[in-house]
């Protein structure tokens, strides 16, 4: 039985095949769901505060910087934030489940919409339905795509992919709503999720230049072809201006600390025609994919990378122009022309790093019609080729699902990403750090240590380095980690987790007041990141400054959900006793002491002592705990309370005299 798309011809047989691809894309995708989060994830999703309160949903709309912790990458998202909020509120935390559940129902709409506009341009075709599916389950089961189906963040690619083509399904589905411009709304809502989905209107304009207005080079120049041409683009001025106007609103939204970080435009765009290149092979064939690549920006225009790949764009847009000719290839014309609109906005737009695996998504979706649309016309030449094709396609399909499982499990962790990043770009120092901090987590420090030293050869100046330098230095007791801390606040002064990582180091060596006076200012660069504001809680409570600790605490709730601001706010440290009672904090704050963590054996001494204030021996631990922590004057007061308790005391009379020696010895001229 021949092949046939519409339901009269064979609706069990396609049925059946829907269902088989359904299960491929599952199959394909089972084993992401499990994955963790990854690069941006880190302060768009777990350090962001504004994600963990459904109230916040309406600041979303009106502050770009809900979306990120950083300044820097506080880009106007909203819609994004809106499911990582919905997300995190079904997760009840960092639970990636349901992230990548929503990650992978967003990619089968993606997938059902992609179906649908397929089959409406390959009709009436009796292969158009079978067309569809191969490419719409190409596209969802490509091994090129396995980047935005497992990184988190780039949630923004699927729904600014759902709203172009949102916007073209309604646009094919209604014809009489088309004067009232109700097939912009998904545009427009994907630009609220990431703006290149206003290049719906470029594809606008193709699509009415050849399938309604039906040009051509030959007709363009035919006596008719000014004025068809001229209609083309005038019917499509209107979704134009509303997508120049939804792209200017998005970027006036960010605030002004946003940058996309990239270099020298004119040579970013040079390098973009050798990219457009590896963009071109990761279709067909992706091998040698990479969560960061170590591509960086070409020297000159005179490189023959970058002849090659104007020579491969303009080649493909000259066959594109010549297929036009053709009414039964016009689609694949569409195709090629989609693929390189779904380029433009990160080839013109310079961005920090030249190339990403995520950045063809768009693009993608033209190459998957092009080659249905192509099969359909080899098919309608050779019937008796259609079973042939249907087997060739199942094993592309297959192959793909294949290779595509393989790959998520390059991302089932941080280790692992970053083991295959360093073997497919060697020469990428933030691969090579970030590979560090896996083995550091583990414990791993010498080694930690080594793979930071090889990436600083590569980024010699990159303050993100110089903080994990200094972390791992801190951790091995070397005396230098206090450099690294210091240059990475040189490289960048403005950067949150300077402030807060030398806090830390600071806190851990005695020097607590300090330690303050950094945290208050990463809280005033970054106020949405929950860390540096636990950290000063649990320093200001140890102090005794429970007025700032409660007005710490509440205005940490004003930004967001947290459950150890709301432990503060009660007066209650965030840890754990045995009981919740004078001894069951006064032995854990014992139990801190003999592990020399003495900013906890503080806060538990203080809990102690907040439940029976008349124990000299929590009074005397406290001040010890205190003066480790460079509070000496609140470590004073604490000797002396305890000393009008039990006066007797000799260890705690001892620690004063000491203290007070300390003192003298520190204003002696």
């Amino acid at each position: 039985m021949a092949l046939r798309g519409d339901t009269a011809g064979a609706p069990r047989a396609f049925r059946v095949a829907a269902v088989l691809c359904a299960l491929l894309f599952c199959a394909a995708w089972a084993n992401s769901l499990e994955n963790s989060f990854h690069f941006d994830d880190d302060h768009v999703i777990e350090r962001n505060l504004h994600l963990r309160d459904l109230r916040n949903i309406p600041s979303f709309f009106t502050d770009a910087r809900t979306f990120s912790v950083f300044p820097q990458n506080a880009t106007y998202r909203p819609l994004v934030s809106v499911t990582l909020a919905v997300d995190y509120a079904i997760a009840g935390g960092l639970n990636p489940v349901p992230f990548h559940v929503t990650q992978l129902l967003l990619f089968a709409g993606v997938g059902l919409l992609f179906f649908y506009v397929v089959r409406r341009l390959l009709e009436p075709s009796p292969l158009a339905g079978w067309a569809a599916l191969f490419a719409a389950t190409l596209f969802c089961v490509h091994t090129g795509n396995t980047q935005p189906g497992n990184y988190i963040s780039a949630r923004s690619e699927l729904l600014c992919a759902l709203g172009l083509l949102g916007a073209y399904a309604v646009y094919l589905r209604w014809p009489s709503l088309r004067r009232f411009g109700l097939f912009l709304i998904p545009m427009l809502l994907g630009a609220l999720a990431k703006p290149p989905a206003v290049v719906f209107g470029a594809v606008l304009l193709l699509h009415k230049a050849i399938f309604e207005q039906e040009l051509s080079p030959r007709t363009v120049l035919s006596r008719e072809g000014p004025g068809r041409l001229g209609r083309a683009l005038l019917e499509t001025v209107p979704t134009l201006m509303a997508g120049a106007l939804a792209f200017a609103f998005v970027e006036g939204m960010n605030p002004p600390g946003q940058s996309y970080g990239g270099g020298d435009r004119l040579q970013y765009l040079w390098t973009q025609a050798f990219v457009w290149l590896r963009y071109v092979g990761m279709f067909f064939f992706p091998a040698g994919l990479s969560a960061d690549t170590d591509l960086t920006l070409l020297p000159t225009w005179r490189d023959g990378r970058v002849f090659a790949g104007v020579l491969v764009f303009a080649g493909s847009l000259a066959l594109a122009l010549w297929l036009t000719e053709r009414k039964d290839m016009r689609a694949v014309a569409l195709g090629v022309c989609w693929f390189w609109i779904g380029l433009l906005p990160t080839s013109v737009v310079p961005l920090a790093e030249v190339t990403n695996d995520h950045r063809p998504f768009l693009g993608f979706l033209g190459l998957c019609l092009a080659v249905a649309a192509l099969a359909v016309r080899v098919l309608s030449l050779r019937p008796a080729w259609t079973r042939w094709a249907a087997a060739l396609g199942a094993a592309v399909l297959v192959a793909h699902a294949v290779a595509t499982h393989l790959r998520n499990r390059v991302w089932r962790d941080e280790a692992s990403l970053w083991a295959d990043t360093v073997e497919k770009s060697p020469r990428n120092g933030r691969a090579w750090m970030n590979f560090g901090l896996t083995q550091m987590r583990k414990g791993e420090l010498q080694k930690a240590k080594a793979l930071f030293e090889r990436a600083a050869e590569l980024v010699p100046n990159y303050a993100v380095l110089e903080i994990n330098r200094g972390i791992v230095r801190g951790a091995l007791q070397e005396p230098d980690a206090a450099a690294h801390f210091l240059r990475a606040l040189q490289l960048a002064p403005g950067y949150a987790p300077a402030h807060y990582y030398y806090a830390r180091y600071l806190a851990a060596h005695g020097e607590g007041p300090r330690a303050i006076a950094e945290l208050q200012q990463a809280i005033a660069i970054d106020g949405g990141d929950p860390n540096p504001r636990h950290d000063l809680l649990a320093l200001l409570f140890a102090k005794g400054d429970l007025d700032g600790v409660r007005a710490l605490a509440l205005d940490t709730l004003r930004v967001g959900a947290d459950a150890q601001a709301m432990a503060y706010a009660r007066g209650v440290p965030w840890l754990r006793a045995s009981s919740d009672d004078a001894d069951g904090w006064y032995a854990l704050g014992l139990a801190f002491t003999n592990r020399q963590d003495h900013l906890n054996a503080a806060q538990a001494y203080r809990r102690a002592l907040a439940l029976d204030g008349r124990r000299a021996d929590a009074w005397n631990n406290l001040g010890w705990s205190l003066q480790a922590l460079g509070f000496v004057e609140e470590a004073k007061a604490a000797y002396q309370q305890g000393l009008r308790i039990d006066p007797t005391h000799a260890h705690m009379k001892n620690n004063l005299q000491l203290l007070e020696d300390r003192l003298a010895g520190r204003s002696a001229p």
